[in-house]
């Protein structure tokens, strides 16, 4: 199945550490793209530095406890300290979607619970999965993008 995980850094060589995961990814999965990376201002916790964040699509035919294990291995192997609620971070990966899969529980919540609240997390992935689909309700994902609605292009013909 096409997965979808997201990449988080806002501590120490913040492209660095993207760049490490991402290659360690590429090694443990079938890669296909990764979006362009975004600086963006963090969301909740502790006051913190910004964040750049990316997207990885990679196709998966294991379970996702085997894709989360990994990518929980990666982030420590990276430095991640898991001290502060929502605090600053070397690296964080999360998966953001998989397709055709919807979990709720303790163990995986599928897709992320704050997914389309958060714009740093959604336009990375529609960057790599342009034709992503809620599993849920159907909607394609980037109905939840907030965007300025576009009125007419052509309205300024001078």
């Amino acid at each position: 199945m096409r997965v979808v995980l997201g990449l988080g850094s806002n501590l120490g060589d913040r492209l660095g550490y993207l760049k490490q995961a991402v290659s360690r990814i590429r090694d443990a999965a079938c890669f296909h793209a990764v979006s362009p990376i975004y600086e963006t201002d963090p969301v909740g916790g502790p006051p913190q530095g910004a964040y750049l964040n990316a997207a990885v699509l990679v196709e998966w035919s294991d379970a996702l406890d085997g894709l989360l294990a990994m990518t929980r291995g990666i982030e420590n192997d990276l430095g991640r300290a898991r001290n502060v609620h929502w605090g600053p971070r070397t690296l964080d990966i999360d998966l953001l979607w998989a397709e055709g899969v919807w979990a709720d529980d303790d163990q995986l919540t599928v897709p992320h619970p704050r997914l389309y609240e958060r714009s740093f997390a959604l336009q990375p992935l529609l960057d790599v999965a342009p034709d992503a689909i809620d599993p849920k309700t159907l909607r394609p994902l980037e109905s939840y993008l907030r965007r300025p609605r576009l009125i007419a292009s052509e309205a300024f013909n001078l």
